[in-house]
């Protein structure tokens, strides 16, 4: 790992030190904490395909106007979006929005001319793009690829992991659709497990991006809904499979990280209370107060300047009792003043959380 902190070692347990001792002398057992596995993952919206230049392009895009106007993507925002993962040292991160898909709404949009500048920053920088195409997902209505949703990719840092196993198979990865969710596109969740190289430790990452809209907003499809109760329900309906139903992950780690559009903990509407529901917590909760950085800020910038303090909706899920070394939201920019389009690279900031997992891969039962 490339910062200080983390401990690399696993301990072993239960080793007996009677062949260094004389005959006749006993000695105790050696006891010791269960083997950690140390990791630093975060959640990064970058606002790829969501923050263009200039109202043209945002239609072209979007198929509506942008609220944030930032450099062009491919104009080194890509590259240095990556430089903040390298800059917060970051072990694995998932992304969202990088590249919008081809939509009825905006059937030209090339998701590769978004994808491929930042996996290729990310390669430089020693990472590498976990499995998120999918040539067989298909939207259940319309019958076009969903490829990754809009824009959904996770990286790892190539030295420390892998998606492959000992035998350089592709270890288990999917992605499947929300129903609840409107959107023509159609709103999907991706999840990878992956191995720390070392130990041979097997984690899952589920990367999200829940329903943005609030109110009595209407999608594409001229659909109004409770937007809040659709975001608890996909929450829900994601922990559920990924911890109970699906027998590839149901008994590793799992970390669900990504833009969950909501800062509510309600009961019955919020991201927070579904995933508590099912035993997971609010990475940044389970943090020392003393080991927390950020979190007065809103992490949806909204592209102001000064950054605006706030709420959270960009979240790092992790079950109750993860020990959880330290939290931070990562501002994107420290000026008072200045243009939106020269100091930052997304409408929102980092959000990461180092954990400290077990290395026998151990989770539920």
């Amino acid at each position: 790992m490339r910062f200080p902190s983390m401990d690399k070692s696993v301990l072993v347990t239960g080793v007996s030190l009677s062949f260094l001792l004389p005959m006749g002398l006993a000695v105790a057992p050696v006891s010791a904490a269960s083997p950690t596995v140390d990791l630093r993952v975060a959640t990064y919206n970058t606002c790829g395909h969501g923050c263009m230049p200039t109202p043209a392009e945002c239609d072209v895009t979007l198929g509506r106007d942008c609220p944030t106007k930032l450099a062009p993507w491919t104009d080194e925002r890509a590259a240095s979006a990556a430089d903040d993962v390298v800059d917060s040292e970051l072990d694995i991160v998932a992304t969202q929005e990088i590249g919008n898909n081809p939509v009825p709404q905006v059937p030209d949009v090339d998701i590769e001319t978004f994808r491929v500048p930042f996996t290729e920053a990310m390669e430089e920088r020693g990472y590498a793009e976990a499995p998120a195409e999918y040539e067989d997902a298909r939207h259940p209505r319309h019958d076009y690829p969903l490829r990754s949703g809009a824009g959904r990719y996770t990286y790892y840092d190539a030295e420390r992991f892998s998606h492959l196993d000992t035998e350089g198979k592709e270890l288990p990865h999917d992605l499947f659709w929300l129903p609840d969710s409107t959107e023509d596109y159609g709103k999907t969740v991706n999840w990878n497990i992956l191995r720390e190289l070392e130990t041979d430790t097997r984690v899952v990452v589920v990367n999200m991006h829940l329903e943005y809209r609030s109110g009595d907003a209407e999608d594409p499809n001229g659909w109004a809904r409770d937007w809040d109760t659709v975001r608890f329900d996909d929450a829900r309906r994601t922990a559920s499979h990924i911890t109970q139903q699906n027998p590839a992950t149901r008994n590793l780690p799992v970390i669900f990280a990504g833009d969950m559009n909501s800062s509510s903990t309600e009961a019955g509407t919020s991201p927070y209370a579904a995933f508590r529901d099912l035993g997971f917590d609010n990475a940044r909760d389970l943090a020392p107060e003393d080991e927390r950085s950020g979190e007065h800020l809103a992490s949806y910038n909204g592209g102001k300047i000064p950054l605006p303090e706030g709420d959270q909706i960009d979240y790092v899920f992790v079950e109750e009792g993860t020990t959880v070394l330290d939290w931070a939201l990562v501002p994107q920019t420290e000026a008072t003043s200045g243009e939106q389009s020269e100091l930052l690279r997304s409408d929102h900031n980092m959000v990461y959380a180092t954990l400290s997992l077990d290395s026998t891969g151990a989770a539920r039962s």
